[in-house]
């Protein structure tokens, strides 16, 4: 059930992935979900109604124009805007909902280029391709780098899954990314988001806005580097394939994996899909091979800080420590276990990807059919993942068997 004291709209949880890097991702835990009975899915058509909703957030009114994506009986909803943006509304806090003029459609590239130029600060501009739209304001070679890198993630992301057998589906929404020129300007920005953590944070998805937001990394790895210093793809590859830095890529790019897992069908936005699963398939994604025009020239290698990790904590493991970590949040969103328990979500969506891949393709097609704000208890939890590969007694101890040699 709800809370009524609990503001769900936009609510972040902060989750340290390592030195370097924070990864953010919306709260997705119980407490946070519209009851799940009586939840209803929109009716699908090719004309789909939109609906104006009043409402009153904090101390302001708002009018927000969207499709409900679900609702509840009270009169609770999943809006949708045009852009992509979800906004959870308690039913208490709405004072009118009737149907709008128009129906409902996504916004265009250039559409939603103009709304984020609309909402961002003077100096911004816009560079898309054919999924992503970039707001920024460094210069339009960084944008067209990050272009480069996302768009580059996109196929190597939606290729592997398609050669798995899994069907993804085209993002009905073109993909927004803000780009700040200086870690300055962006921890400003997010302080709304982020609260304290915006200091530490190099970049976020945000189930809410359906945005990555992040700086130029050349700006924090080269000091008093000029424009002209970071004017070529030649030098940005040359900054950012150095040792200190690959931890901040990588760091991007498990954001930007979150974004096209959540946009391609593979996750459904605020359904209460396993942690361990998400995060651990960001971190399986995230370490691109900037010396290669492909990007990622071998998707599921071994990701070897996170092994390293992993292995380090072997002596102190607990098995119910690892049941939690399959059928709760609590060692993931914690910072003094998230790094453990990160390196333990990639060493498992490892494992099962390698070693019971049917398996995992059959497990994702359930956890995708899960409606959003519908919940769903650690014991269901337990038995989805038992139902797909075997009683955990039975795999735990060949999945540490085969991690702990694994090279």
């Amino acid at each position: 059930m709800m809370h009524d004291d609990e503001n769900l709209s936009g609510r972040l949880a902060r989750l340290r992935i390592g030195r370097l890097a924070i990864v953010v991702i919306a709260t997705i835990g119980r407490t946070f979900f519209i009851a799940s009975a009586g939840a209803e899915s929109p009716t699908q058509s090719t004309a789909e109604p939109a609906v104006k909703v009043t409402w009153q957030r904090v101390d302001e009114t708002e009018v927000s124009i969207g499709r409900v994506v679900v609702s509840d009986r009270a009169g609770g909803m999943l809006l949708e805007s045009s852009a992509g943006a979800q906004t959870i509304i308690e039913a208490t806090k709405v004072l009118q909902a009737e149907v709008a003029v128009e129906n409902f459609r996504p916004l265009t590239p250039d559409e939603l280029g103009e709304q984020l130029l609309a909402e961002l600060p003077d100096g911004f501009q816009v560079y898309t391709t054919p999924h992503y739209v970039i707001a920024y304001d460094t210069s339009l070679t960084y944008a067209k780098w990050t272009s480069s890198l996302l768009e580059r993630l996109h196929r190597a992301f939606t290729g592997y899954w398609s050669t798995k057998g899994f069907e993804l589906t085209k993002p009905e929404f073109p993909l927004p990314v803000v780009v700040y020129a200086s870690r300055d300007q962006y921890r400003s920005a997010s302080k709304s988001e982020l609260g304290g953590a915006a200091g530490s944070v190099i970049g976020y998805y945000s189930l809410a806005t359906n945005r990555v937001n992040m700086y130029d990394l050349t700006g924090a790895e080269a000091g008093r580097a000029d424009r002209n210093e970071r004017a070529s793809f030649k030098t940005i590859n040359h900054m950012l394939a150095q040792p200190t830095a690959v931890p901040l890529v990588a760091t991007i790019v498990h954001e930007a994996t979150h974004q096209v897992a959540f946009n391609c069908g593979l996750h459904s936005r605020f359904a209460d899909v396993p942690l361990w699963l998400i995060e651990g398939m960001a971190v399986y994604f995230e370490a691109p091979d900037l010396t290669s025009s492909r990007g990622w020239t071998g998707v599921g290698k071994v990701n070897y800080p996170r092994l390293e990790v992993f292995r380090g904590h072997l002596a102190q493991w607990k098995s119910e420590e690892f049941q939690e970590l399959i059928t709760g949040s609590t060692r993931l969103r914690n910072p003094a276990t998230a790094l453990d328990a990160y390196a333990d979500a990639w060493a498992l969506n490892y494992y099962l990807i390698r070693y019971r891949p049917d398996g995992y393709v059959s497990y994702l097609e359930a956890q995708r059919q899960k409606s959003p704000l519908a919940t769903t208890t650690a014991d269901e939890k337990r038995a989805e993942f038992e139902q797909h590969f075997g009683a955990l007694k039975d795999l735990e101890p060949d999945f540490l068997r085969r991690m702990s040699r694994h090279e």
